[in-house]
């Protein structure tokens, strides 16, 4: 068959996906537009993969000669940018299952940073701590000392970074030169049981003495006084009636939040005087000493001082709801204004623009657990899962600007933890979604564009798993689920106005429909594949190789593709299977896409480092996509309705996108 053929009929059977089906009846939700007229996927894509987004994370922050320096703190990764936050690059090579909990740029080498993790031990009450340091600004960390079963739970440094402290449970470590060698300060302070100073903010400097804060059975401020002689002693500085958490400093000036009020001392400890006391009673957290002001915030609120706490301002955090996570100041450069940075963890970097507000900078470091595209060829969108949210944007065509990664969130509604998503091409207007609520799950729905949910169905029993719009019927929704009770399974036959559940044995994390069969359904997880030929009600086990995606051609010819460890391919409507691609991890193959036109072309994720993959002969042989990805684990994929257009969703990097012809 010629090219010219195949693409005539790739244009007819495109048409219908456009138009929509539901059930035998077409219904229009699009006017149709032409593809392109030779259609030819197979070729070397255009330019590289474009990070699109969306800018989403936060962490530590730090300034050094090369620019701009934050801390990922879990998983942990750097990253780096020489652009005052126009553009990010990442560094990796940290211990996965570390969190970070203190972070050093040198101000004079940039090339050199230190980083304190922690990460639980064997045993309650045990931690394994550890200082890392990079000299090649995070292309490789040596460890230079670990601390177990004592844990390291925070860092203070000189200004620069020669006299080092580390917090453990049961003493303060002190280096004084950059970590190479240390001595311990055994603790004189009181602490029972396995009480721990998790959290930040818990330790500071000043000059030659480490403040910090101590748990229970005492909630106080204490300070090693001289860490860098021989002769250091601890001493108690401030024990109030409340519970002291946090501790920041800035010369002779130091300041502890002690639940809603925030306590201050001008004299290093001698004399104390209450700065702050929230109006509302809600509890200060994040003092910092930035730009010559005085910070300190709650979770909906900064309050501002510049004459260490006579008056002060109020001003919204930058995402309503989420905390402060970092605070720093970034110097005035040629045309550019010094600018205070603040970081919240859970939704991004921000610059304070003052009366103009904030302006989002930086870091599409989120995990783009779930990826589609939805609308039509007139109007476009990509709506991404990360790890609490959910994110949304016109689909990016053409060169990406700075502005593009900035993508739609949605920090006030609710939480969108754990969220799936699908989308129909019977109807690709609509996109469903199920998330975590709590030991429950939701189902919502958005029709435009992810812009705004509405719910579908309220707390049902069960933490998501995945949910499915079938293609061939998109009135009809799947969703699994685990509960106390085990696996269940929730069928919608009428777009989500009434709900059944459905009895299974399994747990599935993929589904796929026949695009000409509404009842027939696919569905996969760790103990293999199933077929239901009743919309679900009933199950066929097919085969025992764990399943983490699936994929049915749309044109026909009886092609099942599914992945797992490697990829399985059907050329038989599913009744035999062969491999057409080894792998090792049951979760491997994250998500299998065909092309929606060039009907030789499919996709495949490779969640554990190998990138895209791609078949240009319907399935059968492999072959990594040309141009490498910064982050070659593949959580998740889609493509433009045009087939243009293929976007990647990674695990520590947000959304690329890569110009297919």
């Amino acid at each position: 068959m010629k090219l010219r053929s195949i693409t005539k009929r790739m244009f007819v059977l495109g048409l219908l996906t456009v138009l929509g089906t539901t059930g035998a009846t077409s219904v229009a939700t699009a006017e149709p537009q032409l593809p392109p007229t030779e259609v030819n996927a197979t070729g070397l894509p255009h330019g590289g993969w474009d990070p699109v987004g969306p800018n989403s994370v936060g962490g530590l922050l730090a300034v050094s000669p090369a620019g701009l320096a934050m801390m990922v703190p879990s998983p942990p990764a750097l990253w780096l940018s020489g652009d005052r936050g126009a553009s990010w690059t990442a560094r990796r090579g940290l211990p996965e299952d570390t969190a970070i909990q203190g972070f050093f740029a040198d101000p004079v080498n940039p090339d050199r940073m230190l980083a304190v993790g922690n990460s639980p031990g064997r045993m309650p009450g045990e931690w394994h701590g550890m200082l890392l340091r990079t000299t090649d600004r995070g292309q490789s960390w040596e460890t230079l000392r670990e601390w177990y079963p004592d844990g390291a739970f925070g860092m203070a440094t000189d200004p620069a970074g020669r006299v080092v402290v580390v917090q453990n449970l049961d003493s303060l470590s002190v280096s004084i030169d950059g970590g190479e060698h240390w001595n311990d300060v055994p603790r004189t302070w009181p602490r029972e049981g396995i009480a721990a100073p998790v959290g930040a903010l818990k330790l500071t400097m000043v000059g030659d003495d480490a403040y910090f804060t101590t748990v229970y059975p005492e909630y106080a401020l204490w300070v090693v006084r001289g860490v860098s002689g021989k002769e250091r002693r601890a001493e108690l500085v401030h024990r109030t009636n409340g519970e002291v958490n946090q501790v920041a400093a800035e010369g002779e000036r130091l300041v502890v939040t002690v639940g809603p009020e925030l306590h201050g001392s001008a004299d290093g400890g001698k004399t104390w005087t209450v700065l702050r006391r929230e109006p509302a009673g809600q509890t200060l957290r994040e003092p910092h000493f930035v730009g010559g002001r005085l910070y300190v915030a709650t979770y909906n609120d900064i309050d501002v001082s510049s004459d260490f706490g006579r008056t002060w301002t109020r001003k919204p955090v930058p995402a309503p709801g989420e905390s402060v996570g970092d605070m720093i100041d970034l110097p005035a450069a040629p045309g550019k204004p010094a600018t205070t940075l603040i970081s919240s963890f859970y939704r991004g970097v921000y610059a304070d623009g003052g009366k103009s507000g904030y302006q989002q900078i930086g870091v599409p470091a989120e995990s783009i657990r779930d990826l589609v595209t939805t609308g039509n060829l007139l109007r476009e969108s990509v709506v991404a899962a990360g790890v609490q949210e959910i994110y949304n944007t016109p689909l990016p065509r053409g060169k990406v600007s700075a502005a593009d990664r900035v993508w739609q969130s949605h920090p006030t509604d609710r939480l969108h933890e754990d969220a799936r998503l699908s989308v129909s091409p019977g109807r690709p207007d609509v996109v469903w979604q199920v998330t975590r609520n709590g030991f429950a799950l939701d189902v919502l729905r958005s029709g435009d564009g992810g812009r705004t949910w509405q719910f579908a169905a309220k707390a049902k029993e069960g933490l998501p798993r995945a949910i499915f719009a079938h293609p061939a019927d998109p009135d009809r929704l799947l969703v699994s689920a685990f509960a106390p009770s085990g696996y269940v399974l929730y069928r919608s036959n009428d777009a989500g106005k009434t709900w059944e559940k459905l009895a299974t044995d399994s747990g599935f994390i993929a589904f796929a429909g026949d695009p000409w069969n509404p009842n027939r359904v696919w569905g996969g997880d760790s103990g293999g594949l199933s077929r239901s030929d009743d919309g679900g009600k009933t199950w066929t086990h097919v085969t025992s190789e764990p399943v983490s995606s699936i994929s049915v051609s749309r044109w026909g010819g009886g092609r099942v593709l599914v992945g797992g460890a490697g990829i399985h391919l059907s050329e038989d409507g599913g009744r035999t299977f062969r491999r057409v691609r080894d792998g090792e991890d049951p979760r491997e193959i994250s998500r299998i896409l065909p092309h929606p036109f060039d009907f030789r072309v499919w996709f495949a994720g490779n969640a554990t480092g190998g990138g895209v993959l791609r078949s240009t002969d319907f399935g059968r042989t492999w072959a990594p996509v040309p141009g490498a990805l910064p982050d070659p684990r593949v959580l998740s994929l889609a493509i433009s309705a045009d087939g243009r257009y293929l976007f990647a969703g990674t695990a520590q990097s947000g959304a690329y996108r890569l110009k297919l012809y």
